[in-house]
Formats: C-alpha cells, sequence, structure tokens
C-alpha cells in the first residue's frame, strides 16, 4: 500500500507573521481606511484605528485557543462542529469561505483601477491586470508552499516599509499638523460605525490558522499573530493620518471617498509622479500578498473539507511532488476571477468593505462562543494556549462583535452605501452556503458511503460488516 501524500512542515515564525499580516494588508484596506476618516471626519480617525486594532486583539485570544485545541487545516470547522452542530459549522465556514473569495477578487479590482490610472489605459486593460496576477499567485502556490512563504515575506515585508514610509514623509511634509485628532471621541455613534470599518481592515489575520499542519512549531501561530496586528495597526494610523493631513478626508470629499485608488492620489500627492509610481508597485505588492496568502491558505481549508467529504474528493489530491491540493488552488483561482469580473462590470466595490466587516464581526463573535462552550465541555483538554482572564475576553467578543457586526450590517451613515445592502448581501451569502450544507454535502457523503460499503461485502458468509469497516 502506497503512503498518503500529507502536507509537510516547512513554515517558520517569520513566514507566519508576513502571512498572517498580508492576508489583512489587501489594497481594500487603503479604501477602508479613507472610509473610517470620513465617518469620523478626518484625522480623528486613528482612534477608530487603535481601538478596531485593540478588538481584533481580543478576537485573536480566541482564535490562538481555539487553534491550540485544533492545530489543523480545518480548525474552524472542527471546533464550532464540536461547540454547536455538524451543520452550523458547515454554514458559517463555507460562508467564511465565500468571504476569502470576494475579498481577493475586490483586491484585484482596486489593482487594475491602479493601473490604468497610472499607465492612462483604456478600463477594459485591468482586467488582463488582474487575471495576470491572480495567474502569479496560483502558479507560486502550486510551486510548493516554500515558494509561496518566500513570496509571503518579500511582498509583506516591502509594502509595510513602503507604506509607513510614504506615510510619514507625508506628515513630515504637513509638520505633523492635526486638525481635530481628537473629534471622533464627541461623536460616538460615529466612532462606533467607524471601528466596524476598522474591524474590516484587521480582518483575514486569523486566516493563518488553516496553515497549522505547515508550521514548525503550532506555538508559532498565536504570537505571529500578535505580531502581525502590531505591525497593521502601526501602518494602518500611520496611513489615516496621512490620508487625512494630505487629501483632507471627510463627508464633503465624496471623490476621494469613492475612489478606489486613494493610496495613489496620496503617493502622487507627497512626491509627484514618483511617488504615484511607488503606491502603485505598493498596490501590485498587495495583490501578490493577498492572492498568495488567500490562496495558500484556503486552498488548504478546502483540502481538509474535501477529506471528510463536505467537498467534492477532487478538492483532496495533493501533487505528489509538491505536496499543494492543486485542485483547490486552481478552483479558488478561476472563483475569484469570475468574481472580479462581476467587480468590474459593476464597480460595486464599496459595499464588499462593510459585508466584509459584517462576516467578520459574526466570525470573531462565532469564535468567542466557541471558546466558552469548549472550555465547558472540555475543561481538561490540552491546550498550548489558553486566552486570559477567564471568560472575560471571549465575553466580550461576543457582545463587542455582535454589536459591531450588527452597525455594519445596516450601513448607516456610510458613504455611498444604501443602508440595509450590507445586511441583504449578507444573507443571500449565508443562505447560498446552506443551501450548499443540505442540498450538496449530504450528497457528497452518501457517494463516500456508497463506496465503501461495497468493501464490507466481499465476504458474504461471514458476519454483518459495521457501517465503518473497510478493506484494506
Amino acid at each position: 500500500m502506497s503512503t498518503p501524500v500529507s502536507l509537510r512542515r516547512l513554515l517558520k515564525f517569520h513566514t507566519v507573521v508576513s502571512t498572517s499580516t498580508g492576508l489583512a494588508y489587501a489594497a481594500i484596506s487603503f479604501l477602508g481606511c479613507v472610509q473610517i476618516a470620513s465617518l469620523v471626519g478626518g484625522d480623528s480617525g486613528w482612534i477608530a484605528v487603535v481601538l478596531a486594532g485593540l478588538l481584533a486583539l481580543l478576537a485573536a485570544f480566541c482564535f490562538a485557543e481555539l487553534n491550540a485545541l485544533y492545530p489543523t487545516a480545518a480548525a474552524i470547522r472542527l471546533y464550532m462542529k464540536e461547540a454547536f452542530s455538524d451543520n452550523f459549522s458547515l454554514v458559517i465556514t463555507f460562508g467564511y469561505m465565500l468571504t476569502v473569495v470576494a475579498v481577493m477578487a475586490a483586491d484585484s479590482y482596486i489593482v487594475g483601477n491602479a493601473i490604468t490610472y497610472t499607465f492612462n489605459l483604456p478600463s477594459w486593460a485591468s482586467l488582463i491586470w488582474i487575471l495576470a496576477l491572480l495567474g502569479l499567485a496560483m502558479g507560486a502556490n502550486l510551486r510548493g508552499i516554500r515558494l509561496a512563504g518566500l513570496v509571503q515575506d518579500i511582498t509583506t515585508y516591502t509594502l509595510l516599509v513602503i507604506a509607513i514610509i510614504i506615510s510619514l514623509i507625508a506628515l513630515v511634509q504637513h509638520g505633523f499638523q492635526l486638525r481635530t485628532p481628537f473629534d471622533s471621541l464627541t461623536h460616538p455613534f460615529d466612532l462606533l460605525n467607524a471601528i466596524a470599518v476598522g474591524v474590516f481592515v484587521f480582518s483575514a489575520f486569523e486566516w493563518v490558522t488553516p496553515l497549522s499542519e505547515e508550521v514548525t512549531n503550532i506555538r508559532l501561530i498565536p504570537r505571529g499573530m500578535f505580531v502581525a496586528l502590531l505591525l497593521l495597526g502601526i501602518s494602518y494610523v500611520l496611513f489615516t493620518l496621512a490620508v487625512s493631513s494630505v487629501l483632507t478626508v471627510d463627508v464633503h470629499h465624496q471623490a476621494l471617498v469613492s475612489s478606489p485608488i486613494p493610496q495613489l492620489l496620496l503617493g502622487k500627492a507627497v512626491l509627484g509622479q514618483l511617488g504615484l509610481w511607488v503606491m502603485l508597485i505598493t498596490t501590485l505588492i498587495t495583490a501578490v500578498m493577498t492572492f498568495n496568502g488567500g490562496f495558500a491558505t484556503a486552498s488548504r481549508f478546502m483540502y481538509a473539507a474535501a477529506r471528510e467529504y463536505t467537498l467534492p474528493p477532487l478538492f483532496a489530491r495533493i501533487s505528489i511532488s509538491t505536496a499543494v491540493p492543486y485542485a483547490s488552488v486552481i478552483a479558488l483561482a478561476v472563483a475569484s476571477a469570475a468574481i472580479a469580473v462581476i467587480i468590474f462590470l459593476t464597480g460595486q466595490f464599496q459595499i464588499l468593505i462593510l459585508v466584509g466587516a459584517v462576516l467578520e464581526a459574526l466570525i470573531y463573535a462565532v469564535a468567542g462562543l466557541c471558546v466558552l462552550r469548549l472550555r465547558v465541555k472540555m475543561p481538561t483538554a490540552e491546550r498550548v494556549f489558553r486566552a486570559p482572564g477567564g471568560a472575560i475576553i471571549p465575553i466580550a467578543c461576543v457582545v463587542i462583535f455582535g454589536v459591531l457586526g450588527l452597525l455594519a450590517a445596516l450601513g448607516i451613515g456610510s458613504a455611498g452605501i444604501v443602508p440595509g445592502v450590507p445586511l441583504a448581501v449578507t444573507i443571500v451569502v449565508f443562505a447560498l452556503s446552506a443551501l450548499y450544507v443540505f442540498l450538496v454535502v449530504p450528497r457528497l457523503r452518501k457517494a463516500a458511503e456508497a463506496k465503501r460499503t461495497p468493501a464490507t461485502r466481499r465476504r458474504p458468509g461471514r458476519g454483518t460488516p459495521t457501517p465503518n469497516s473497510e478493506v484494506g
């Protein structure tokens, strides 16, 4: 009997940090920072960013403890199943997967616009660049996790350096003069809306957990998430302050708030044509980072789901030479390209910021509930990490992210968004996920069972075989 091909433990701490950081730091994050500034009237947006980062830290504690219980590619699926039910976990996790694909697609739209703006190309040309970048990320992932990790390291740390330097130059040029740095504290409702969007710009740092079967030490996952949140916080605060000070972001500047390329406008305002080119390169880096990291983590989840017959068995196939779930990687690239085309045709990219905020806030609230339930159901289970403070952190996650998710779903006060539309889109996402779970998954499991049962009937007359018996 041949030895089954499995994932390989090759990833070290610096790659865990770069993956966690890079998955959160998409081109759409720049738009999120601008939207935060517009909600609170400008350069007091840094307060919302800091508070959102601290809330993301609460979620990181919960994810770290849950991942310690289930250090596998399908961790999110397993702890939700154990805490609640099989179907609940499937509906949430497949909705989660749709979020991953949608974010990658939205990011590709922004990158396409950045390229066409810089080169003064016709809009249709951006589709070519979108497909080329998706193909590059797919190719890097198909070559193996070591190469994918190297690409993630280079792009993530290069992006952080460039974004921080450009933001600092912008602030230095304006003498660090902030007009109303604490104004958001006097408008609590606007601040809450801004924090809800802030949750989105930090979100996806936890997507690094599906790489648990490929890190050299499982303890690297929580450490990497914490460092990633610190790096993200520094970069986002500086960018929000810079774009607010230089470009004057508020609700009265709709052209900037609705622009898909605020980072290019900032670069041009700070360093002229050179700044434009530098920020274009930065935007391209975010695309490679998001696509590469997204494919690496989401494909591992699909691989794990296919192993338990909740996705077609095709997605469980692994290349012998590279130990990569190649079918999952290719499927993600195709799905992302398809959604990117839809976004390109409709131009509705802003709504994905709020929809992403809703979905991520929901996931964070559910993670808090899972921690509470599993501490009761599995009090003596081994955990290499445990969130401090008893029940304070998970309860805070449930309450705070529940409220923020509701605010983001309503979309009240968000520029260019019809109130209630994010909620409607979120309902559609989970409706599609539920239809798949209740209509398709039972058929996949039945087909898998049918393949196993004939093996139990090869020796008639020797007793009734058990349902799980197999012939090796």
